[in-house]
């Protein structure tokens, strides 16, 4: 009874689901894995192990709509769409992708006729365009060549406009098409010029589509137009228009807070990497007037770096526990670089020894004092760790219950900011090298 109880499940499971059946003959007793997507996150969603001839079978979850990564083990991955369909694959060689077929697919099929055409039509572009500007006095030429660029750059668009509404490979189509055309702006033209048109696209993304969470490409999409933005070469307009595709997954996002959470804390941290502080600060002040937003410790952290320590506001005061020194708001120094470290940190590891080499030339030229603030709990390893430091220095072994990393809103080490006399922030600081460059570009 049992047997046949567990016989009704397994047939109950696989009604309720999707199948995928292959054959892969290099693939023989190969574990075969099917990952989905969910914004920046991979689950796996299906799993098995390849018979001895290479024949395999996958049951998807029903509710699964997207596209989806078969790896198999170690040797090859394939891209492949899942939208309700019960179909089979063949793969003959695992590496060569021209003897992959699809059977009882649309999705795939539609995918792989739309990225060929694709490929196709920009290969005749990168040739017409070359050519123009070589017959731009001979005007049937020029006219012809016009005309023909027109035809190819409507090609693609023409083929998704004939799929079904309801089908998952219209969509991804065109988000693969947007990385496509801001990739060959980043990598084949490197024209400023062109980024207009990205911008224009990017507008027309809804950010809140399930069909753009459980692609694979949300990332892409966006981080390769932030990297294309950096073409402008000026600061502000890659700020500018940083800003500005900002605003558009934050406003998509807004009644889906869990989501919009996952972007900003992402890009954020990219941007804050990059130095672009005004970026950062957009994001950071958007999240915290979001009322809607449940935000975790450690976003909340992030986030009051800006609205309480954005560039321009007066730091907290910090009391030194040195018998010597009473606290910063006394030292008379023009500048006041605040470091948050600890001995166990890597990064710390690595930038300390940098900050020892360059503290008595950036002292004796800027009249810069360090204040380095000890996240260690450890007193012994403290002691030892930072006896050789020459500024200043102290720990009061709480760990991040340091009440000046609390106040700073401290979540990561090492953190930098750099402070002047009156204690105004004038730098969120990267690294030691950062530093001695932020002094270089002073005017």
């Amino acid at each position: 009874m049992k047997k046949i109880f567990l016989l009704i499940v397994l047939i109950a499971q696989i009604l309720a689901a999707q199948t995928i059946k292959g054959t892969f003959p290099q693939a023989r007793n190969m574990e075969i894995t099917l990952i989905g997507y969910a914004g920046f996150s991979e689950k796996e969603i299906a799993k098995t192990t390849a018979d001895s001839l290479g024949n395999f079978l996958l049951i998807y979850p029903e509710e699964y709509k997207g596209a989806a990564l078969l790896q198999i083990q170690n040797v090859t991955k394939i891209i492949v769409l899942l939208n309700h369909e019960n179909f089979e694959m063949q793969l003959d060689n695992l590496q060569d992708f021209n003897t992959l077929k699809f059977t009882n697919s649309f999705e795939n099929d539609a995918f792989a006729k739309g990225i060929i055409i694709y490929q196709e039509a920009e290969q005749k572009l990168t040739g017409l365009k070359y050519l123009l500007p070589l017959y731009k006095n001979k005007k049937i030429c020029e006219s012809w060549l016009q005309k023909e660029i027109k035809t190819q750059e409507q090609i693609f668009e023409n083929f998704t406009e004939t799929l079904p509404k309801d089908s998952y490979v219209k969509s991804y189509l065109k988000y693969r098409k947007f990385i496509g055309e801001v990739q060959l702006t980043k990598e084949r033209y490197k024209e400023a010029s062109r980024l207009s048109q990205h911008e224009d696209a990017l507008k027309k993304i809804d950010f809140a589509n399930d069909a753009l969470w459980h692609s694979g490409l949300l990332k892409e999409i966006l981080s390769n137009y932030y990297q294309a933005a950096e073409l402008y070469e000026d600061k502000e307009k890659i700020t500018e228009h940083n800003i500005t595709a900002n605003e558009v997954w934050l406003k998509a996002l807004e009644k889906e807070p869990t989501k919009q959470q996952e972007l900003a804390e992402y890009y954020f941290t990219l941007f804050e990497k990059k130095n672009l502080t005004k970026v950062s600060e957009h994001i950071a002040l958007s999240m915290l007037n979001n009322k809607s937003c449940q935000l975790t410790d450690k976003q909340t952290n992030l986030f009051e770096q800006y609205r309480k320590l954005g560039i321009g506001k007066t730091a907290p005061n910090i009391r030194f526990n040195q018998s010597d020194l009473k606290d910063l708001k006394n030292l008379k120094n023009a500048y006041k670089l605040v470091v948050f470290g600890a001995s166990w940190c890597p990064n710390c590891q690595t930038d300390y020894p940098a900050l020892l080499g360059k503290y008595k030339t950036l002292k004796d030229k800027y009249d810069l004092e360090i204040i380095y603030v000890s996240i260690d709990t450890d007193k012994a390893v403290f002691g030892n760790y930072y006896k050789e430091a020459p500024f200043i220095i102290f720990c009061d072994y709480k760990g991040w219950e340091t009440q000046s990393a609390k106040e700073y809103h401290v979540f990561a080490t090492p953190t930098y900011i750099l402070l002047d006399k009156e204690l105004k922030i004038l730098a969120k600081i990267q690294s030691p090298e950062h530093l001695e460059t932020w002094f270089n570009n002073k005017k």
